[in-house]
């Protein structure tokens, strides 16, 4: 009789999976919220140096104005949004998928299997 109970709870939660996931899918983000979220990870990474290879960022890479902040390419699948920072003389690049998930930043523009 355990037996048929445990069955019955383990039944129960891989069926019901679905009812426990977001709403809406992995439908492509809007070019808004591709700069939203880099946004967002340039806040991030000068909170802390996330292993990146260029350490923590500069406080003042969370005050950067909006129009210096836009997508430099995108392709099947990703967005590069670019980050300039005047003063500091540099770009930070983010590249994500269409869905919004963070893959990589570097100040080159240059990642691996982009053309």
């Amino acid at each position: 009789m355990k037996l048929i109970k445990v069955l019955m709870v383990v039944a129960t939660l891989a069926v019901s999976g679905q009812a426990f996931s977001h709403g809406g899918g992995h439908d492509p983000i809007s070019e808004q919220q591709v700069v939203g979220i880099a946004k967002y990870v340039a806040v991030k990474l000068t909170e802390e140096d996330r292993g990146m290879g260029f350490g923590k960022l500069d406080e003042s890479w969370k005050a950067l104005p909006e129009e210096k902040v836009g997508i430099s390419n995108s392709g099947p699948g990703y967005y590069v949004v670019a980050l300039e920072h005047e003063e500091e003389g540099r770009t930070l690049y983010i590249l994500m998928s269409e869905t919004g998930s963070v893959y990589d930043a570097n100040f080159t523009g240059e990642f691996k299997g982009i053309e």
